[in-house]
């Protein structure tokens, strides 16, 4: 058995492994944060509008 080829491809595997995992997290992180975000907007649309509409600011 090659085991330099073998080390180089267990290295290889793990870090493209590493990669995705920290791809996913990035991406996950950033859609929580629209989220958020859109979550935030819409609440302070709906004050604004129930301040505008009713007149209880």
């Amino acid at each position: 058995m090659n085991n330099k080829g073998f080390a180089v491809s267990t290295i290889l595997y793990g870090l493209v492994v590493l990669m995705g995992l920290l791809l996913f997290l990035a991406i996950s992180t950033a859609a929580f944060q629209r989220n958020t975000d859109d979550n935030f907007v819409k609440d302070v649309e709906e004050e604004l509008n129930t301040c505008t509409y009713e007149g209880t600011c």
